[in-house]
């Protein structure tokens, strides 16, 4: 199967469809393109691409300028859309401990719906068994997972837990006082929303691997990518990407050319007062100045350049 193909498969199990997939690949590829030349590039047919663009448009997927004739379409910040639903995943987990034990209140055996329970759980478990771990603070993790938290996510709360998925597995690990419940759920159901959140991240793991096709980054790791607001500087717009190898920063404006730097040119990185993020580069032909507004928080970009920069000499 062709990459193209595994990641239309992919995106259809987001709830697109085979035309809307093929049509929003070719937008995040070209950038801003319209209906009649995503028609062309993705194949799809004449009298249906108006109507997959507006369905994406709908879905928050697809942005559209409508002053120009014809109306070009962009991908509208698909990196933050795909964020956003890990977040609200991440958020729902942080209650889901709660509403499985009153499921199942009892200590051993096995329900008839794929639950099972220790009443008090002492093994240790491994990291890289689950795709994600999230958990209210890191106490339960260091006492029953062993590895690095490269799956590991805090969400906060008031309950002690931690809620683990596998592949069509889900166990969560709640904290008594005097022991430690551990239940594991096997249910159809549960398989399906874990094999949809297993399909979003091999997504976004795509898009990152269709740009460093683009760039053709041999040798390099992409490091974090995100969603920018503006940016002004050598290169000017608005929704943009920027992504981050261990060798270099890149900022891409839809129908733009890539601005692409060594991080070891960087001379300065300081965060402004509103979030943005100022940088100075050693260009070609003297000092370049770009000034960031991230999607996410500014500060992550800036401990990431510096660790990089310092690991780099």
């Amino acid at each position: 199967m062709s990459k193209q193909s595994d990641l239309v498969d992919k995106l259809k199990l987001l709830g697109f469809s085979e035309y809307e997939s093929k049509a929003f690949i070719e937008i995040v590829k070209l950038g801003k393109a319209s209906a009649p030349e995503l028609a062309k590039e993705s194949k799809i047919p004449q009298a249906k691409i108006y109507g997959v663009l507006e369905e994406l448009y709908n879905k928050g997927f697809v942005g559209k300028d409508e002053d120009t004739k014809p109306s070009i379409y962009f991908a509208d910040k698909p990196i933050k859309r795909f964020k956003e639903f890990t977040k609200q995943f991440s958020e729902a987990s942080n209650s889901l401990s709660d509403a499985i034990e009153r499921l199942y209140e009892t200590a051993g055996g096995a329900h008839e719906y794929g639950f099972h329970s220790v009443g008090n759980f002492t093994e240790k478990l491994r990291t890289e068994d689950y795709i994600y771990i999230f958990g209210s603070d890191e106490s339960l993790f260091n006492r029953f997972f062993t590895g690095t938290k490269f799956n590991f996510f805090t969400t906060g709360g008031d309950s002690d837990a931690i809620v683990a998925f596998a592949r069509h597995r889900l166990i969560a690990l709640i904290d008594k006082g005097d022991r430690v419940q551990f239940v594991s759920v096997e249910d159809p159901l549960f398989s399906l929303a874990i094999d949809q959140l297993m399909a979003l991240s091999s997504v976004n793991r795509t898009l990152t691997t269709e740009m460093r096709d683009y760039q053709e980054l041999e040798g390099e790791k992409i490091l974090y990518i995100d969603s920018i607001r503006d940016v002004v500087g050598p290169i000017i717009g608005q929704n943009g990407t920027i992504w981050i190898s261990n060798k270099r920063i890149f900022v891409k404006i839809p129908g733009g050319t890539t601005y692409a730097r060594p991080i070891l040119a960087l001379e300065t990185y300081e965060l402004n007062p509103d979030g943005r993020l100022e940088i100075t580069i050693k260009g070609r032909e003297g000092i370049e100045k770009l000034v960031i507004l991230p999607e996410s928080d500014s500060q992550i970009i800036l401990n990431l350049l510096e660790f990089v920069k310092k690991n780099g000499k």
